[in-house]
């Protein structure tokens, strides 16, 4: 397997790992806000973990190709999207 192909496994775990780097594409495992906290703390906290891991990784969120967010209520929406915008990288 060459270095381009290898699989770099980052704070695995029983089942999977917290993130795993392969082809120059880090891809990270769900992230979860604390039950019952306003929706701006949890996306906060999860947006704090995706720094955290990234970094790990060796990369930002300035190089994000994608994200997927599940809100259990879409009333929390714009909430969460004022963090969003605040975090998310302007280019």
């Amino acid at each position: 397997m060459t270095q381009s192909q290898s699989i770099t496994r980052i704070e695995p775990g029983p089942r999977m790992s917290q993130a795993v780097l392969h082809g120059g594409i880090v891809y990270l495992a769900g992230q979860v806000g604390a039950p019952g906290a306003p929706v701006e703390e949890q996306t906060r906290a999860v947006l704090a973990e995706i720094d955290r891991l990234l970094a790990l990784a060796g990369t930002s969120k300035a190089r994000l190709l994608t994200a997927q967010i599940w809100l259990a209520d879409i009333a929390d929406f714009a909430a969460m999207n004022a963090v969003w915008d605040q975090w998310v990288d302007p280019a």
